[in-house]
């Protein structure tokens, strides 16, 4: 099974919003549960996405970061987490 969340293209700076900080821990309590094999690509994805969502203003960071929070508590629920 392969895990995913959403990733956006955009350039690097900044720093992140509250609501991507919260969107992050969650992301790694979840990378931290799903099997070893699968953690570095899981790991990968989020340190790209991390890097992409500090670039975006703070407004959207919210936004982005709140659908992706509520994506991810689907995805947990989906999976019986």
């Amino acid at each position: 099974m392969q895990y995913y969340y959403p990733v956006l293209q955009c350039p690097a700076s900044a720093g992140l919003s509250k609501s991507c900080e919260t969107y992050f821990a969650e992301i790694d309590s979840f990378v931290s549960a799903v099997p070893a094999a699968q953690q570095a690509m899981l790991k990968q994805q989020y340190d790209a996405s991390k890097q992409q969502l500090s670039a975006l203003p703070e407004a959207a960071q919210e936004q982005a970061c709140s659908q992706a929070t509520e994506q991810l508590k689907q995805a947990k629920a989906a999976m019986g987490k």
